[in-house]
């Protein structure tokens, strides 16, 4: 098995959602700015991809937006950096119109492999490896 170069910095991030965990509200036309972050551990935040956009000066939302919870799970790296990283991979998605996307483009790419995965045959003929559906 090939190793990373030692200069490089494995890290393992969990995104989960946030939907039930908590609402932030702010006494304004539009809802809280896409990019607040709530750091409640080292290593642990809350982070709303999605909400209003100063430079189109609207939120493209029906209700108020969720964050998704971002935890380091494994390795060191500063946390505002993998929160930066996170928002980098929900900002568009070349493969639909989906501006400013709530989940990174990564887990909704896996996702929807999976759900073409799952609407196949699961019994007869055998299952095609993974690499097929890529």
């Amino acid at each position: 098995m090939a190793s990373a170069p030692p200069e490089t910095s494995v890290v393992g991030v969990q995104i989960a959602d946030g939907r039930d965990s908590l609402k932030l509200f702010r006494p304004a036309k539009y809802p809280v700015l896409r990019g607040t972050a709530l750091v409640y551990q080292d290593n642990e935040a809350f982070l709303w991809t999605s909400g209003y956009v100063p430079r189109l000066d609207t939120y493209i939302g029906p209700e108020t937006p969720n964050p998704l919870i971002v935890r380091v799970q494994k390795g060191t790296c500063p946390l505002e950096q993998v929160l930066s990283d996170v928002m980098g991979l929900t900002k568009i998605n070349f493969n639909s119109c989906l501006h400013n996307d709530r989940l990174p483009v990564t887990i909704r790419f896996a996702d929807a492999v999976g759900d073409v995965i799952l609407g196949a045959p699961q019994t007869g003929e055998p299952k095609l490896p993974f690499k097929f559906y890529v």
